[in-house]
């Protein structure tokens, strides 16, 4: 596998272009005729392996131009602030039909409205999107040579999108035979949390055998090589902020029975959290879980208290979506839109609720974290989180064999 980088242009869709329809920068599979004249040149680009520089064009429906195009968005190119660091992928090349997982490293200066996601051309024409920073990835049934792209985009409102970062991944989808396949000896990263910042990663194989001499590389700088396959590690929150967010993407590197070297990849995301002798600016009642009338989805009473000396003003909520594969969506929304204010209380505290639509939780779907940012007379962030949905086990038969799972806008 390969990673490609690369920049762009704005394109103006032409006036006989699709009809425009609202830019959520959710999941969408869209196809336009316009799709291949959107980009004319093909874009060069340098391939970054082990192996010397070389060079090789980006076909024209996989440019940035041209996916835009199929998904009826403007392009727009800002100022970069993000930064992507990598990308990581379970393996370095992958049989037709099976699935690649690729999970994105970003840093950099974010905007609380950044949107992580990754887009490609559509098998059957078109192109397909999917947020978030992992991606499951399953190769068509013709080998080739396939160009998927993350983004670190913002939506500037209409069928505006502007691109702050981009990246290419470059993925070579081979013919197999019987028993050539990696999907066989496939393994992956089983994620648990114990506490703030800690974490159990448990290796799981189907069909390698026993795995030995397990290597973990935790993201942060540090790793740990075991004899068996669970390991703990606890991520350091004291460098961030209450509320802050952090990302790291685990990799882990297994010898099977067979003598083969077996990869895999998985992702956490850890948040900071106040000292614990620092006083609450606010402080949180949530009932949660139930399930509103109506099958309208599920609804959580939320009471929140601000202490006398104070005053909170509101600001947003940021709702991170996580998933049984562990790809995660993460959207920022304005609070009211999120929370239903059923009494105003004083210094900015209320009381109200939060309901969860039945269309947001797919089975694909484990939880639902919100988390509601503010600031008080001060100037202090003041963050307060909960979980308003949450699946206690994995339905069964979620997404089907031969595509990815299904995406929700």
């Amino acid at each position: 596998m390969v990673l490609l980088v690369l920049g762009g242009a704005m394109v103006v869709p032409e006036e006989d272009a699709a009809p425009p329809r609202p830019t959520s920068l959710g999941t969408v599979v869209a196809t336009s005729q316009h799709a291949s004249e959107a980009a004319s040149e093909l874009e060069s680009v340098a391939l970054m392996e082990r192996s010397p520089m070389a060079s090789e064009p980006v076909p024209p429906e996989a440019s940035g131009e041209a996916l835009s195009a199929a998904l009826n968005e403007e392009r727009v190119l800002l100022e970069p602030r993000a930064v992507i660091e990598g990308i990581d992928a379970n393996r370095p090349w992958v049989c037709t039909g099976e699935p690649m997982i690729l999970s994105a490293r970003v840093g950099g200066a974010l905007e609380p409205d950044a949107v992580r996601r990754w887009v490609w051309p559509g098998f059957e024409g078109g192109a397909e999107l999917q947020p978030g920073s992992r991606l499951q990835w399953r190769a068509p049934p013709t080998p080739g040579r396939y160009f998927v792209r993350f983004q670190v985009c913002r939506d500037l409102g209409g069928r505006r999108v502007g691109v702050l970062a981009e990246q290419v991944v470059l993925i070579d989808v081979r013919s197999c035979g019987r028993g050539e396949g990696q999907e066989a000896d496939s393994l992956r990263v089983e994620v648990s949390q114990r506490g703030q910042g800690e974490f159990v990663f448990r290796a799981v194989s189907a069909g390698a055998g026993p795995l030995s001499a397990y290597t973990w590389d935790f993201g942060d700088g540090s790793s740990a090589a075991t004899t068996g396959p669970l390991v703990s590690h606890t991520y350091d929150t004291r460098a961030l902020g209450a509320g802050d967010i952090r990302g790291f993407t685990v990799g882990l590197l297994a010898l099977s029975s067979k003598g083969e070297s077996l990869a895999a990849t998985a992702s956490v995301l850890v948040r900071g959290q106040p000292p614990p002798d620092t006083p609450p600016l606010a402080s949180l009642e949530v009932a949660r879980g139930q399930e509103a009338a109506g099958g309208e989805g599920w609804r959580s009473e939320v009471k929140v208290q601000v202490p006398e000396g104070s005053a909170v003003t509101w600001e947003h909520v940021e709702r991170v979506t996580l998933r049984w594969d562990d790809q995660v969506e993460a959207a920022t929304h304005a609070w009211r839109e999120v929370i239903t204010v059923e009494e105003e209380l004083e210094r900015g505290g209320f009381r109200g609720h939060v309901t969860v639509r039945a269309s947001e939780v797919s089975p694909e779907v484990k939880q639902v974290v919100d988390t509601l940012h503010g600031r008080d007379a001060t100037g202090r962030e003041v963050v307060l989180s909960w979980a308003s949905f949450k699946r206690r086990a994995m339905p069964v038969a979620a997404g089907t064999p031969d595509r990815p799972p299904p995406k929700y806008p």
